[in-house]
């Protein structure tokens, strides 16, 4: 059994931490001997008021007992001792003891009592009563023995230590570890050395719960037991003996053997079982194992149980070079029982480079291989799904080298030499209750291959020059379509202008795209080629001003822009679409001189963009407190080459753009994008955000998306506590606008009891024009403060007629290396929900030790 597993980014060799302090003391017979004459001396110094005396009576009295005591109301001996000359990685740090009485004989036995403390660096000891022995040159403790050291605290009755070898026993005692925020008791700790122990019927836990009401200890909310518990605190690793796991007095888990971290190093090991319900495939179990292959590899292989489809397997495969990095997932279903065949998917990703990282020469390499093994592998296993577009598998290879610094007559430049070859996968909607047309997914063309070049240079006159080839072998899965071959070659000037604050940059681009096609539509060419040269004049400028809104020092600019575009008419419309498409319309689009995406089309423009908008900066960070934004495509001509119809473009006026967003009021934020028909006077598209965040672990958003004629939606995400010991919201909003916010934990409870706080988290997508919910995720999050409950459901639409549901929870138990019971959803939280925020971060302690001590000897 062990922790989760680490996330990618934390694949590295773990470097060496701290390990918890044990019990560690120089202490010797010579130096308690020395201790207690020093004090004697002292103790007589007071009593005889002269050096001589104090030193006679010290020399008189090695074997005598000191007649006073802190009962006599005389100050208790204190004395401070350089430390013992000892091969110890704390030998340099002095010796602190203090006690009522001192005694014993001298070079054989040493005895303190009353009251007993010692300090040397990080170590405390108390006791009532220790005696040392100089011939096995071993401390006892009794009484009230308390021992604390980096946080880490030792409580017990009894305690016997060889201080050369740190060596010993405790009885009874019980402990607390500051990394871990979590302690327990045991019937006895034998210490094996320095930061190795072993402890026998032991329970342990991060809950500490208050008192019954007749005064017995109350019962932790989950605790593990075990007969026998190994800690190595070198190696950061422990291993417990008939363990056994408990949750409000229910077994949960339990295991002969379980070996888990005492850190968030990755370690070997089985993960906790994950069990949920699928309204496809029904109950389903895995039992994933962890096996850290070594610093830079590991490998995570889960057996699953499907109660409706039997047996298979999830199998991943970690990697990290020094210029590759990678990983390998493999989900198999040898015999599916609902379908009668074998399922599986695969999906394998490699980034790397060649060559040595700071030459002037970089070459770079991308690897990816998506498939399924048939088409309802979408809708069967919606819930191991590789891809944001689950009917589509991307498969690519990329390799592309930069040299850079590179004078070739026009300046400095950057030249990149690039090729590839791409396939996809398409997943059809078998359903028969779906609509073929709204269902169906036109196939993308295969790359087989692609080469380019592509080159940029400046000249010491600021000219900017640009070029690039491109060629493409375009093949596609269905034969009734066009394939071929097609050549790309665009070339462009620049040079930027300021003339009185107002910035100019005219461009001069030439394009040019030839086609060799194997198959034709009819009436189509086989061979042809388009060029078509574009001008393009962008101006703008800038204007600012100090303002103050909302009791804040602002400042306000004015930024319009002009963008003149002209590019001649080309005939194009027997050629074929490989990889264009319209572009949508944004900020971004509005100001481009091409209406396509891809290589295939170059529109024919005589226009003009006219745009400007309006910014509130923070005058002290800069940051953007508010954009107001408007913008309108002039057509001086008509457009021949139409995007969204075979007709051309005759309306002068397009759509207007309107753009708005702020967060100028604390806590709440709006964004907002409209598209206006200013020829029908009405709403083409267009969406809004309004997020409202007080603080910490509170936030609600509601988007609104509308398209005319197509679809109208309302999207509403939250994540919000709703019972039990949450602060005030003022308080909360005071927090989030501290600077010591990464500090705060305003959802805890302040008691030492385990109690917590409830939490709804949710998205929520309702179709108006279907009269629907598309998709749900609903939760109930449970933070007690030593454990972490959540109960999630998801509800996933697959087409129009049938939607997969399932529900997740998990139980993570915190200070167990945060185990965790049960699916997790966490990733489909910070996936679907705006403004996640977890309840504990990943990958990260509880607490570090030494920061924060819980108890302290001062």
């Amino acid at each position: 059994m062990n922790r989760l597993r680490p996330p990618a980014s934390r694949l590295r060799a773990p470097s060496r931490r701290a390990a918890m302090a044990t019990l560690r003391s120089p202490w010797t017979p010579v130096a308690l001997a020395c201790a207690w004459t020093v004090a004697h001396s002292g103790w007589q110094a007071a009593h005889a008021q002269t050096v001589a005396a104090a030193t006679a009576s010290a020399s008189a009295a090695a074997s005598a007992t000191p007649a006073a005591s802190a009962a006599d109301g005389a100050p208790r001996p204190s004395f401070s001792l350089p430390a013992p000359r000892m091969n110890r990685r704390d030998g340099k740090l002095p010796l602190f003891f203090e006690a009522d009485t001192l005694g014993g004989t001298s070079g054989e036995r040493t005895h303190a009592s009353g009251s007993v403390r010692l300090r040397q660096g990080e170590l405390r000891l108390r006791a009532d009563d220790l005696v040392h022995t100089q011939a096995d040159n071993t401390a006892r403790a009794s009484g009230h023995v308390r021992i604390t050291s980096n946080g880490n605290l030792f409580t017990g009755p009894e305690l016997t230590l060889r201080l050369d070898t740190l060596e010993g026993n405790f009885i009874r005692p019980h402990f607390w570890f500051a990394r871990t925020q979590a302690g327990g008791e045991a019937e006895l700790v034998e210490f094996l050395g320095e930061n190795r122990l072993r402890a026998h019927r032991t329970t342990y836990s991060s809950c500490t719960p208050d008192d019954e009401p007749d005064g017995t200890p109350g019962r932790p909310d989950w605790e593990l037991q075990t007969s026998q518990v190994y800690l190595d605190f070198d190696k950061s690793e422990g291993e417990a003996k008939n363990a056994v796991v408990r949750f409000m007095g229910v077994p949960v888990l339990a295991a002969p053997s379980l070996t888990f971290p005492l850190d968030n190093e990755r370690k070997s090991g089985f993960l906790p079982p994950s069990f949920y319900f699928d309204s496809a495939s029904g109950f389903e179990l895995s039992a994933p194992y962890y096996w850290n292959i070594a610093p830079n590899r590991d490998a995570t292989i889960t057996p699953t149980m499907s109660v409706r489809r039997g047996i298979g397997a999830d199998i991943e495969f970690r990697y990290m070079e020094a210029q590759d990095t990678g990983k390998v997932r493999v989900f198999g279903l040898p015999e599916d029982k609902l379908r009668g065949n074998t399922r599986g998917l695969i999906d394998f990703t490699h980034k790397g480079g060649i060559g040595k990282t700071d030459a002037l020469a970089q070459t770079s390499y991308d690897l990816k291989l998506l498939r399924a093994s048939d088409d309802n592998f979408w809708r069967d296993f919606s819930h191991v799904q590789f891809s944001t577009t689950p009917r589509l598998y991307d498969s690519h290879a990329n390799i592309e080298t930069t040299l850079n610094d590179r004078y070739w007559g026009l300046g400095n430049s950057q030249t990149t030499f690039y090729g590839s070859v791409q396939s996809w996968q398409t997943l059809r909607d078998l359903d028969p209750k779906s609509d073929p047309k709204l269902s169906a997914i036109d196939t993308p063309y295969r790359r087989e291959p692609q080469l380019g070049l592509r080159n940029r240079g400046v000249s010491e006159q600021g000219v900017v020059f640009g070029l690039q080839g491109e060629f493409n072998r375009f093949g596609n899965a269905d034969p009734t379509k066009v394939v071929g071959n097609r050549v790309n070659v665009n070339a462009s000037v620049e040079r930027a202008f300021s003339l009185g604050g107002i910035n100019v940059l005219p461009r001069l681009a030439l394009r040019s795209i030839s086609y060799d096609l194997d198959k034709v539509a009819e009436g189509s060419r086989r061979s042809a080629s388009v060029v078509a040269p574009t001008f393009s004049l962008d101006s703008g400028f800038s204007m600012e001003r100090s303002v103050r809104f909302f009791g804040r020092d602002l400042i306000q600019t004015l930024e319009p822009r002009v963008l003149y575009v002209y590019t001649p008419y080309r005939r194009q419309s027997d050629l074929p679409l490989f990889d264009s498409a319209p572009r949508d319309f944004n900020q971004y689009a509005i100001y481009t001189d091409n209406a396509y995406t891809g290589g295939d089309r170059i529109s024919d423009a005589n226009q003009v963009t006219v745009g400007v908008q309006s910014r509130l900066l923070d005058g002290k960070t800069g940051v953007e407190a508010l954009r107001l934004g408007i913008a309108q495509k002039v057509l001086l001509a008509d457009q021949r080459i139409n995007p969204l119809d075979s007709k051309p473009l005759t309306q002068r006026l397009s759509d207007l753009l309107l753009l708005a967003s702020t967060s100028v009021i604390p806590n709440w934020s709006i964004d907002s994008t409209v598209q206006y028909s200013a020829q029908n006077h009405q709403t083409e598209q267009g969406s809004m955000t309004v997020r409202y965040y007080p603080g910490a672990w509170r936030t609600i958003s509601t988007t609104y998306r509308y398209t005319r004629a197509a679809a109208e939606q309302v999207e509403i995400g939250w994540q919000w506590p709703f019972a039990g010991r949450t602060p005030p919201l003022q308080q909360v909003m005071n927090q989030a606008t501290s600077p010591d916010l990464l500090d705060l934990n305003p959802r805890r409870p302040s008691g030492t009891s385990c109690g917590g706080t409830w939490y709804t988290v949710g998205r929520v997508t309702h179709s108006m024009r279907d009269q629907r919910v598309i998709n749900s995720l609903i939760g109930v999050e449970y933070d007690a403060g030593c454990w972490i409950g959540r109960v999630v459901t998801e509800r996933v639409a697959l087409g129009t007629s049938k939607a997969n549901t399932r529900i997740m929870f998990q139980l993570e138990l915190l200070g167990l290396s945060q185990l965790a019971l049960g699916a997790n959803p966490l990733r489909v939280l910070k996936q679907n929900v705006p403004g996640y925020r977890l309840l504990r971060d990943e990958g990260k302690p509880l607490a570090q030790p030494g920061n924060t001590p819980p108890y302290s000897d001062e």
